[in-house]
């Protein structure tokens, strides 16, 4: 037979030839003796056993069924997620479904084929000094700018120099020294600085400060430094409270029994109207149904959330309060912090959901950036420190070697020429005590303050690494493992707790009205008969 022509019906291969490519062999015939089966089995033919075709059977444990709904309904467009395991997970204690009126539920959100009308355009609308007198090495306008900010110090030159040389953190307080960063001399005007030869005291106030400031050593670096320190508490402050309140948000959604019964419930109402679809019978679905809950409208209007709320209020009325607890979060201080006077603070879940983790990210890795860098620059202050009181001391043990024994006798010579005034003046010269090396204040004032600086970033960056271990175990806990930041998932739930909020004060409202229209239609007396 040519290639790809079968075999007639019936008609059975003569033994040990084999079939021709791509021919199958006839229906019902049996291969013959040492004829083996075409590549992929026969068609239509069962798996051979030990080989996997097709999906594999779940290991997970059954749901309870649920009953048909009596009429169709509308679908609940949510993203069911698929588990290997409920263990360790807020679905495992959902199988059994929720009770509920499903009659009264199908009259409300049963599926409804409305025309649709012509959709109505929306309109956009858009809505947009005095000269100095004095020797000046500086243009006019830097001039004014400079005396402006000096006189802001009210203190003299001199006296300012001499707190930045002292690093004195009264006088050099943050506002203050980003002044100062900003009227330091630059390339430019260093320049005119050291090509000044006349009398300083002739200068004019801003290009004295420019005189003297020019010459501390690595000025605008020290100065930056010395800001960042100045700042340091606050800003360690400000992410520790940021990581305390995710990692304190995070642990109250994961235990919260409250959470656990609107998920059961939306999960039941979610399996009962997706009933008979691929998306029915779920085990789970992704958090981020909760932010559409309202969205889903029946067939008055309401939505899924309110009717939400009418069962809570009719079973369990606690649970309309239970969003309450999220809107004062409180974050207990360390000891630390607490000898430092600061209290407890309470905060929201809706401010937590606004901190970004990768500006705490960002922050400490400044952080750890700048304390590197200042640490860098200690460390060769104290080597050159080490090396400058080495040479003193080298000065002083030359000065006191006593005189060799063949410059004795001219010793003795030169000395009986002098006069006792010239010889007491010479040996006062040599016990004279060394000039001591000056003292560096920054390197003294500093580094007290960079060793507190180091251990407050470990222990912050100790604090994220808990508070991202706290975000993978809520993940885990909800099956969301698609989120990366622990800011979306907060601001899920946030934005579900304002929308529930919302929805039960729109109930109580409708509560109201129906009151009053019950008691008007009772005060109202009935009309005569005619």
């Amino acid at each position: 037979l040519p290639p790809g022509v079968p075999l007639p019906p019936g008609v059975p291969l003569p033994p040990g030839i084999p079939l021709p490519p791509g021919v199958p062999p006839p229906p019902g015939v049996p291969l013959p003796p040492g004829v083996p089966p075409p590549p992929g089995g026969f068609p239509g033919a069962p798996p051979l056993p030990g080989l996997f075709f097709g999906a594999p059977e779940s290991t997970l444990p059954a749901r309870e069924a649920l009953e048909k709904p009596v009429k169709p309904l509308k679908k609940l467009h949510w993203e069911t997620v698929k588990l290997d395991s409920l263990d360790g997970t807020a679905w495992a204690d959902m199988l059994q479904n929720v009770e509920f009126d499903q009659k009264s539920f199908v009259s409300m959100f049963q599926r409804i084929v409305k025309k649709r009308g012509k959709k109505k355009r929306r309109n956009s609308q858009t809505s947009t000094a005095r000269a100095n007198r004095q020797i000046s090495l500086l243009d006019s306008k830097r001039e004014v700018n400079i005396s402006i900010a000096l006189n802001a110090f009210k203190m003299s030159v001199d006296r300012l120099c001499e707190s930045i040389t002292h690093i004195d953190f009264e006088v050099l307080t943050p506002e203050r020294l980003i002044s100062l960063i900003n009227i330091l001399p630059k390339e430019d005007e260093e320049k005119k600085i050291r090509e000044f030869k006349g009398n300083p005291k002739l200068l004019s106030a801003p290009s004295l400060f420019h005189y003297k400031v020019g010459r501390i050593k690595n000025i605008r670096k020290r100065l930056e430094q010395v800001l960042f320190m100045s700042t340091l508490d606050s800003k360690t402050k400000e992410i520790r409270k940021n990581i305390r309140l995710l990692k304190k948000s995070l642990q109250a959604l994961k235990s919260d029994e409250n959470i656990a019964k609107i998920l059961h419930l939306v999960l039941t109402l979610g399996n009962y109207m997706n009933f008979g679809s691929r998306k029915g019978n779920a085990y789970a679905f992704h958090l981020s149904l909760l932010q559409k809950l309202g969205v889903t409208k029946s067939t008055t209007g309401s939505s899924l959330l309110d009717w939400i709320i009418e069962y809570f209020a009719a079973h369990d009325s606690k649970m309309l309060k239970f969003t309450q607890v999220y809107r004062h979060i409180q974050i207990t201080s360390s000891k630390s912090d607490d000898k430092k006077g600061e209290n407890d603070t309470q905060y929201s879940l809706e401010m937590a959901s606004k901190v970004e983790s990768e500006g705490i990210v960002t922050a400490l890795s400044k952080l750890r950036a700048k304390l590197k860098d200042l640490g860098r620059d200690l460390k060769k202050m104290a080597e050159e420190d080490k090396k400058a009181k080495e040479a003193a001391k080298a000065a002083e043990r030359a000065r006191s070697v006593p005189p060799n024994e063949n410059s004795g006798s001219s010793h003795q010579k030169s000395s009986a020429m002098t006069s006792p005034n010239e010889s007491a003046q010479s040996s006062s010269a040599s016990t004279r005590e060394p000039s001591p090396v000056p003292t560096n204040h920054f390197y003294k004032a500093m580094v007290s303050e960079f060793i507190e600086a180091a251990k407050k970033s470990k222990s912050l960056d100790k604090q994220y690494n808990s508070m991202v271990r706290t975000f993978q175990d809520t993940k885990k806990f909800y099956a969301v493992d698609d989120m990366e930041k622990p800011e979306e998932l907060l601001h899920i739930f946030a934005d579900f707790f304002a929308s529930f909020e919302q929805s039960v004060f729109d109930y109580r409202n409708r509560l109201k009205r129906r009151r009053r229209a019950s008691l008007k239609k009772l005060n109202t007396p009935p009309k005569k008969k005619k």
